[in-house]
């Protein structure tokens, strides 16, 4: 199921109730508030439906983003389209970048994770070729 933003209206006396596909939306997902200023907004993913892939690396108003953003939202969200021209969903687990292998860090070349810098020694990797151009990185999942 793709997720679904819902807003209800009371339109000349009669309750209204919409739902908007976000995949459709043309800024990112803002906070929505019902006429009283309570929250309507609702989001759910199932494991099997998370809807189409996310678009890494995509650009966003002149900027590029490797992994998901919270830019103009209370939620991440992540392009559909490598340039953003209003496809967009909100990000779930499932939607994380893939690490760039290999990858250049201080002058050495790593072909899978590393611990390398790490200030946690939790394993890490590099979203793009040459890690110090762009700082873009997430953790692994294992190392």
């Amino acid at each position: 199921m793709a997720p679904r933003l819902g807003l209800f209206l009371i339109w000349a006396g009669v309750p209204v109730f919409l739902q908007l596909h976000p995949v459709n939306g043309d800024e990112p997902p803002p906070a929505v508030y019902n006429v009283l200023g309570m929250l309507t907004t609702t989001w759910s993913y199932t494991t099997a439906d998370q809807g189409p892939p996310c678009a890494f690396p995509f650009t966003y108003k002149r900027r590029i983003y490797y992994k998901c953003t919270s830019v103009n939202s209370e939620r991440e969200w992540c392009s559909l389209d490598e340039d953003y021209v209003g496809r967009w969903k909100i990000c779930s687990d499932g939607d994380r970048p893939k690490c760039h292998f290999p990858f250049i860090y201080r002058d050495k070349r790593y072909f899978r994770c590393t611990t390398e810098g790490s200030a946690f020694g939790l394993a890490w990797c590099s979203l793009t070729e040459y890690f110090e151009r762009e700082y873009a990185w997430q953790y692994c999942d294992r190392y």
